[in-house]
């Protein structure tokens, strides 16, 4: 059995005097895999009215960077599950989490961009 574990994951730790059981073993890579993973990427925008970003995973936040590195409320914004990052009185919707990735957005009147054409928008996921 292990004698300590680690500060921040409290994995199990075995000192040469420890016996070491294959419980311990399973619960450190349960608490491993159940971590949250950090998730960087990119896109180009294709102007659609709606445009899913697969991730593989569905993601705990979303934080989405238009271009030239611009986060102002039409471009990105910050995303929870059941959270958009939404743009003016009427909420529209700028990024949302979805299961399995996010959701970006286009529109013209008003100005929803974070699916603009041409232009790499920048993101970071953790799933």
């Amino acid at each position: 059995m292990s004698s300590q574990k680690t500060e921040h994951y409290q994995l199990h730790q075995w000192q040469p005097q420890d016996s070491v059981l294959r419980e311990e073993f399973n619960a450190n890579f349960t608490a491993l895999d159940e971590s949250v993973r950090i998730v960087f990427g990119s896109y180009v925008g294709d102007r659609q009215a709606t445009r899913f970003i697969d991730l593989g995973a569905t993601p705990r936040a979303v934080l989405l960077m238009g271009p030239n590195n611009n986060s102002n409320n039409t471009d990105g914004g910050l995303a929870f599950p059941g959270v958009p990052a939404v743009y003016g009185a009427d909420n529209y919707k700028v990024l949302s989490v979805e299961e399995g990735g996010f959701n970006v957005y286009y529109r013209t009147s008003p100005y929803v961009e974070s699916n603009s054409g041409s232009y790499a928008h920048y993101y970071i996921a953790f799933i």
